[in-house]
């Protein structure tokens, strides 16, 4: 399973590369506007604030849990940053994972096991792509901290970027980490950064 993990996020990345040879090329009448686009700062910290929904926790259908971030972004060019993504969940639970109880013969038994997680740390290198100007796109691998067990995970990121005076900004931003084959789950909050 890890193989194929590992493979989704590699041909993933693969894509994300691939794809700024298939844009329009500039008139000489945006070369102004990307030069003063890469006037701003290259670099951009930024504080996330949000709700992690776990989908598979026992005795709820969804569990909802604070988390808390804080996020390095680097700008390569205008289509391209790479940056380091944190979050903290900020809760205590349990969720219910298939497990496999081998048999006799080979045969196999699915089980139900319970993993706890207390205050589990994500942290992943996540490589963006702009679309369009304000629209970010992310992808990257990661790990989860936690005192239990920790798991490698596979990070999804959407984000639109709002400018505001002294280079500050405020971005709406989506999340979905797959954490192995054990659980997924979805992140909504707000990024307020500052470029530098």
């Amino acid at each position: 399973m890890k193989k194929r993990y590992f493979t989704s996020i590699l041909i993933s990345l693969l894509i994300l590369v691939q794809l700024p040879s298939y844009a329009q090329h500039y008139s000489s009448n945006n070369t102004s506007l990307e030069h003063h686009k890469e006037e701003k700062g290259k670099s951009k910290i930024a504080f996330y604030m949000g709700y992690t929904a776990i989908p598979q926790a026992i005795n709820h259908d969804v569990l909802i849990v604070p988390t808390i971030g804080f996020d390095y972004t680097y700008r390569l060019n205008n289509k391209f940053s790479i940056g380091l993504v944190n979050d903290l969940e900020m809760a205590q639970y349990v969720v219910e994972v298939e497990g496999n109880q081998e048999l006799h013969h080979g045969e196999e038994a699915k089980e139900t096991e319970v993993l706890e997680r207390e205050f589990a740390y994500v942290g992943a290198v996540v490589l963006f792509y702009s679309p369009i100007e304000g629209w970010n796109i992310g992808i990257g691998p990661g790990i989860e901290l936690e005192k239990n067990k920790n798991l490698m995970v596979g990070k999804v990121l959407l984000e639109k970027e709002f400018e505001l005076p002294g280079e500050w900004e405020i971005a709406p931003t989506l999340q979905y980490d797959i954490k192995e084959d054990v659980y997924d789950s979805w992140s909504l909050g707000l990024t307020f950064g500052k470029r530098f």
